[in-house]
């Protein structure tokens, strides 16, 4: 996955996100993970922020690379309606069997994850045939004033952002993986992405 953050990352990504979460990104994560079902994998989990809002998982399955995260999202578990089990695992080598989870949710990671096709290859394999994927993902806008915003401020974002990239064409990547995208929804600005996919 991602080259782990440093530990006062994980201390103040819960801050970080408040102010987007006020303006909207705490319905896009109500949104991401309602309709999650069975047993339920999640791709660098964080701090836990998506867990309250899984309201059909029977099992919710976290993995982190960040040892710093994975802490601070025990105490999220407490607000589940599903058990959850946290795991320190790196995305590109997943330690679970072929067909092990229903449904996979990755939120604001493939843009982080130094390899997201492998990520994404990795998912399919441990879905079940009929598993289905849901994603919430910052993606290089099709708007051309904006992504050249995007270029020009990315050096900055990713160092503050504990690497994203945001002017990254996830939704290409998405398409060219195993999964087949069936639902998608585009920010006004064209940097957020959120759907889902089939294999």
């Amino acid at each position: 996955m991602a080259k782990a953050p440093h530990s006062l990352f994980a201390r103040v990504y819960d801050l970080f996100m408040v102010p987007n979460d006020r303006f909207g990104l705490r319905h896009q994560r109500e949104r991401l993970c309602a309709d999650a079902t069975g047993r339920v994998l999640e791709i660098a989990i964080g701090t836990g922020l998506n867990i309250p809002h899984y309201e059909k998982a029977d099992l919710i399955v976290g993995i982190d690379n960040h040892r710093g995260m994975l802490r601070r999202a025990i105490r999220r578990t407490w607000e589940s309606n599903a058990p959850v089990d946290l795991v320190a695992a790196d995305a590109r080598q997943l330690p679970f069997p072929d067909g092990s989870f229903d449904t996979v949710v990755v939120g604001f990671s493939l843009c982080t994850i130094p390899d997201p096709a492998a990520v994404l290859d990795e998912m399919a394999r441990v879905a079940k045939a009929d598993g289905s994927l849901r994603f919430l993902e910052h993606v290089r806008s099709p708007r051309p004033r904006t992504a050249r915003v995007q270029d020009r401020f990315h050096p900055v974002w990713e160092r503050v952002s504990g690497g994203c990239r945001a002017n990254q064409d996830t939704e290409q990547i998405l398409r060219e993986s195993p999964w087949k995208v069936e639902d998608i929804w585009r920010s006004d600005t064209g940097g957020l992405i959120q759907g889902s996919a089939t294999l």
